[in-house]
């Protein structure tokens, strides 16, 4: 198979599912899959190694091009998640130029942490950077699922496969 590069040189998102944000978001910083991780070592081992043991709390963070009233009021209230579509096209080049583009699409479920109220300063435009706590993350890419994460349902799926079905059986989930 001859080397390909893929790109995305551009994106839009869209916040509970109808309210498309084109142009208001200068850039999105997708949540981390961090998976946390236990130290082990016992008698007999030359060294010690790291076990999973779960994941890592998630963040998305936003920052506007600008002031926008609805993303505010959205922000506003902590206790009510969000949900957000980031999308984009993973452009593939080959020898011959682009050779294909598909879709990719971020799934995220969050809530806001922090909101920001900006800063301004006179002859600049104001920033707003917003943090929020993710539960909440799926990956789709040209039609196929690469990954579903749930924290509040035990769900993690990795290109399909359960990661947890032993799990949730075990604890009786």
């Amino acid at each position: 198979m001859p080397i390909q590069v893929n790109k995305i040189f551009n994106a839009n998102i869209y916040l509970d599912g109808t309210n498309n944000l084109i142009g208001r978001a200068a850039e999105v910083t997708l949540p981390e899959i961090s998976v946390a991780t236990s130290e082990h070592s016992g008698l007999g081992m030359v060294g010690t190694l790291e076990l999973p043991a779960g994941l890592q709390a998630m963040t998305l963070q936003i920052k506007w091009s600008g002031f926008y009233a609805d993303h505010m009021k959205a922000g506003a209230n902590p206790f009510k998640a969000h949900k957000f579509q980031v999308r984009g096209s993973v452009e593939t080049y080959g020898a011959e130029g682009r050779v294909a583009e598909a879709p990719v699409v971020w799934h995220i479920t969050a809530s806001w942490k922090k909101a920001a109220l900006g800063g301004v300063k006179p002859k600049e435009a104001a920033e707003f950077e917003d943090e929020l706590a993710a539960t909440y993350v799926k990956v789709v890419h040209d039609g196929k699922e690469l990954l579903e994460v749930d924290v509040l349902q035990n769900i993690w799926r990795a290109a399909g496969e359960d990661v947890l079905a032993n799990y949730r059986k075990n604890i009786g989930g």
